[in-house]
């Protein structure tokens, strides 16, 4: 009788610590792949930049434009979400003896036109939004210049491009520049819906001139607007 209980407690113990084994080793395993999880995004981060949450973009955008010392360049199809959340910022940019470059699409460009029928429809179904938000942002430029006094102190251009990204810039050419970028979804319909992020000069090394050259190249085509 003694003999079958020391086997089972034998059984027992053994049981015990093939459990505590195999509990040991997934533990291992399942920490190792979320440290492998956590490389991973580090790798991301630092070659496309930190994702924002939608939930704190518009406080993001403030603090950004807030941070500036120099310039802000703001890139959008019309750019109003900006305009509208950070008109005040953007005037207090200027009284500080920032400067401020915008580039829109042309309301008058074939890739203006291609971009009503996605986001508006054609014919009967077209609202006119996109028309009425670029006019709109023209008036908060307007008005900003205006609020400011700071009149050379903004320069708003008409880009002709297909849209693909909206940018918001801080201090492009100095190390503390950072860029908000809003890559175009091409299955969401508006572009404001995308994934934001932001990256640094310091950080992505290589990304950060990509994005300053190509913001540069539509500058530099772009047509200027009399305010």
């Amino acid at each position: 009788m003694w003999d079958l209980i020391a086997l089972a407690a034998g059984i027992g113990f053994g049981l015990m610590g093939l459990t505590a084994y195999i509990k040991t080793n997934l533990e291992a395993r399942r920490d190792a792949k979320g440290y492998r999880h956590r490389i991973e995004e580090l790798e991301r981060i630092a070659r496309s930049g930190q994702r924002i949450d939608p939930r704190v973009l518009i406080k993001e955008e403030k603090s950004l434009i807030d941070s500036a010392k120099h310039e802000i360049w703001i890139l959008g199809i019309n750019a109003l979400g900006v305009f509208h959340e950070s008109f005040e910022n953007i005037i207090s940019l200027m009284e500080r003896g920032g400067k401020v470059r915008i580039l829109l699409l042309d309301p008058e460009s074939e890739a203006f036109k291609r971009r009503e029928e996605k986001e508006e429809g054609t014919g009967k179904e077209k609202s006119g939004r996109l028309k009425a938000e670029y006019i709109a942002s023209v008036a908060y430029c307007k008005d900003i210049v205006h609020l400011s006094n700071k009149k050379d102190a903004l320069e708003l251009r008409v880009y002709t491009e297909v849209p693909t990204v909206a940018l918001l810039v801080a201090d492009a050419k100095d190390d503390t520049g950072i860029i908000h970028i809003n890559e175009y979804s091409a299955e969401l319909t508006r572009g404001y819906a995308g994934v934001h992020r932001y990256i640094t000069r310091k950080l992505q090394t290589d990304a950060f001139p990509q994005w300053v050259e190509k913001h540069e190249v539509l500058w530099d085509n772009a047509k200027k607007v009399v305010l």
